[in-house]
């Protein structure tokens, strides 16, 4: 019954993060999709996937619950979250290349080190944390373990994934944007980088610890990573898919919503069937298993982003809350894992009502120390409350 309430308590929460300030849009509002309010649907998503992740934690530990499935791995909603976060990434970076000729210039730090430095940051805190808990164990790193986690080559936690690939994006992006002129070029090859990326981890498969990998071990690594160049079509396309979404706003939010139940029946069967562990299952064609699941959950992540979009359209959402959790966004997800665990003596001692809220305040907290940190590394003045978002 505590597990129910929990997670009716969970939605509800996510819900009243988006009524501040909510109202309808004028219908001369145009653009309606930017940078500003990207970052903040970033922020509430990211809310979500603290959800998702004590979920997927608690069922670690041996802790199981059908309430709160919608949270769990089991369905794989975090994909939607995730792959929202690529099409923003794809769709932000593009949309400044268009409208500012100097973009490329300070990429490096405007951009790449805006992931690198908290990467690093969270990176040495999950290394040292491991390293205790090694001692206390009397376990030990060899040698090359050391050195390649030290380096980020080695992810002490696989969370920490979406930040080396992100990077990995920004640098292919200023290479090619810096030498292509049309922006329809750009995103070809772009595609065709994230391709590349996307066989490569096709073709890696998993990792034995599901803690510690290298890079491209696991599915995650390119079921979502499809999305960016998606947005960065978006936005290169802006103005005449954002007149059609307008038009036939009731047509598309009806069709895509059906669609969007139907892909998660599809989706939910073909997760049950393990589509992307079946080569531990003696499946005869583990790779064209892997191909269809991966083709589901495209087209479910494009019309989870579809949905959004046309909401946005529709009506405007904004407010300081939102604000202040997109600027942390990046580091929340990155730090969301460790929370989870340290503070599981929490459920145990006192169950899911104080479990959940504890690890939402203390990803939160960790989150800003670690953007603040960032900032002053970076030498930036954009402060949590500001209302600057970056």
């Amino acid at each position: 019954m505590s597990f129910t309430v929990t997670f009716y308590i969970s939605i509800a929460f996510l819900g009243l993060l988006l009524l501040p300030n909510a109202s309808l849009r004028p219908s001369d509002d145009t653009p309606f999709f930017g940078r500003v309010i990207s970052k903040e649907m970033q922020g509430l998503l990211a809310i979500f996937i603290i959800f998702h992740q004590t979920v997927i934690t608690l069922d670690h530990f041996g802790v199981y619950f059908h309430a709160m499935s919608p949270f769990f791995d089991y369905y794989y909603y975090g994909i939607l979250a995730v792959a929202f976060f690529f099409f923003c990434s794809g769709f932000g970076l593009l949309k400044r290349w268009m409208t500012d000729p100097t973009y490329l210039k300070g990429f490096m730090k405007r951009r790449i080190f805006t992931v690198l430095v908290p990467f690093f940051i969270c990176n040495y805190i999950y290394l040292t944390d491991a390293i205790i808990t090694n001692i206390q164990t009397g376990k030990s790193f060899d040698f090359v373990e050391v050195i390649c986690s030290f380096f980020g080559l080695f992810l002490i936690n696989n969370q920490m994934w979406f930040a080396v690939e992100i990077m990995l994006l920004y640098v292919m992006f200023r290479i090619v944007f810096s030498r292509v002129k049309k922006p329809l070029t750009g995103i070809l090859i772009m595609t065709g980088v994230v391709l590349v990326m996307m066989v490569i981890g096709i073709l890696s498969g998993h990792a034995e610890s599901v803690i510690m990998s290298y890079w491209f071990k696991g599915e995650w690594w390119y079921n979502t990573i499809l999305m960016f160049p998606l947005g960065m079509l978006y936005a290169y396309k802006e103005e005449r898919i954002n007149r059609i979404i307008r038009g036939a706003f009731t047509s598309i939010l009806i069709a895509s919503s059906i669609l969007f139940v139907i892909m998660d029946f599809i989706h939910r069967d073909l997760i049950i069937h393990s589509i992307y562990w079946t080569e531990y299952y003696d499946s005869k064609h583990p790779i064209l298993d892997k191909l269809t699941g991966l083709s589901v959950e495209t087209v479910f992540e494009i019309l989870f982003i579809l949905l959004i979009v046309a909401l946005i359209s529709r009506f405007k959402f904004g407010n300081p809350i939102l604000k202040f959790l997109g600027k942390i966004s990046l580091e929340t997800i990155m730090l969301n894992y460790l929370i989870c665990n340290k503070f599981y003596f929490i459920y145990k001692h006192y169950g899911i009502y104080a479990y959940l809220p504890a690890v939402l305040a203390g990803t939160i907290v960790a989150a800003s120390i670690v953007y603040l940190i960032k900032n002053i590394v970076l030498e930036r003045r954009s402060g949590l409350f500001d209302g600057e978002v970056r």
